[in-house]
């Protein structure tokens, strides 16, 4: 075996390294998944923060008092907001790590398609939760 075919050029090939490599660079695509789930981490973080904070002042409230603190709009909207966010980010996240770890194409494109569907499905019936449970208190 000689050195150019280890590179994956078949033995007497004429095409150059650069030639023969074309194609198999980059799509460009993965700035911009990058570029969204940082985004969406950063929006996360405050958010995070007062749901945190929020649900350690609610500790031993009754349920009636949660509901309460659920109809009033900024926090119904702050929850729905954190609701929205962890699914988008949840499903960049994801996205990514089978894009890089399944090589098989069409398990990527289902486990893809998948996740997608999932996370909509998932943050639809949670958004609707949420203004159910805040527009009963």
């Amino acid at each position: 075996m000689t050195l150019r075919s280890a590179l994956g050029r078949p033995p007497g090939s004429r095409r150059t390294d650069l030639g023969h490599a074309r194609g198999f660079g980059s799509t460009g695509r993965g700035t911009e998944h990058w570029y969204w789930e940082r985004l969406t981490a950063l929006a996360l973080t405050p958010l995070t923060i007062w749901f945190v904070v929020s649900l350690l002042s609610g500790v031993g409230a009754s349920l009636e008092a949660m509901q309460a603190w659920l109809s009033v709009p900024g926090n119904m909207v702050l929850l729905i907001l954190l609701n929205l966010f962890s699914f988008w980010h949840a499903q960049i996240a994801i996205g990514v790590v089978i894009s890089d770890y399944v090589h098989h194409e069409a398990a990527k494109l289902a486990g893809l398609i998948t996740v997608k569907f999932g996370c909509i499905v998932l943050g639809a019936f949670a958004t609707v939760a949420i203004v159910m449970t805040g527009l009963q208190g």
